[in-house]
């Protein structure tokens, strides 16, 4: 966690996000943006990752403006894909890492991006490509509408391994027209999404994000 907050500090406003946290509007970002994270949250799904020894492999989808969680997870896993719809924001984090270690560290085999809309056939292909094998950890974290949160469970939790976890980022974001992964997570944990209810534990130090996670059976 130490490395991760030497990382927050150097971008956006140097803070995780704070809890008056709004949606953005018109598709911009706010002068004072920060990481969209909550350090507790972060925290206690690591000590959960860490406790449950299976830290191979991890999927996530979305790198998110200053890739935060791309840097924790390569600080874990052994491989780390990440599907992100915008190259300029591949680039970007390349850059920004290279300053923060002052080496070139993206040859080290542990980073894969896949550049692309994660609901593209294209993107689908070569992230299973990438992911042979099946990975021990799917973190959802792109678009957060209830339709693309659907579209990206049917689509990549296959390819969670038995035992490994499925999480979702805003597990508790609730403003209209934004966030639907709240609705998504309720109708999976009674069944109503394919029939088989799960067992969802939710890690919330806030009211406007909040992780979710069950394991895959």
């Amino acid at each position: 966690m130490r490395q991760l907050d030497a990382w927050v500090a150097r971008h956006g406003n140097g803070r995780y996000e704070r809890v008056t946290f709004e949606p953005m509007k018109d598709f911009m970002i706010p002068e004072d943006a920060g990481i969209q994270q909550d350090r507790r949250e972060l925290r206690d799904f690591v000590q959960r990752l860490l406790a449950r020894g299976r830290l191979s492999s991890v999927l996530e989808i979305g790198l998110g403006y200053y890739g935060s969680t791309h840097v924790l997870w390569r600080l874990l896993f052994k491989k780390v894909i990440t599907i992100e719809k915008s190259h300029e924001r591949i680039r970007a984090f390349g850059t920004n890492l290279r300053a923060f270690h002052r080496r070139w560290v993206l040859d080290d085999g542990k980073s894969r991006f896949i550049i692309g809309l994660s609901h593209d056939a294209s993107t689908v292909d070569k992230t299973y490509r990438c992911a042979q094998g099946g990975v021990d950890l799917l973190f959802l974290d792109g678009d957060h509408q209830y339709a693309s949160v659907l579209t990206d469970w049917l689509l990549y939790s296959p390819l969670v391994k038995p035992g490994g976890l499925i999480a979702f980022h805003d597990a508790v974001m609730t403003v209209d027209g934004y966030y639907g992964v709240p609705e998504f997570l309720e109708r999976l944990s009674r069944g109503a999404i394919d029939g088989r209810p799960r067992t969802i534990e939710t890690i919330a130090h806030t009211t406007n994000m909040g992780m979710a996670f069950y394991e895959q059976h």
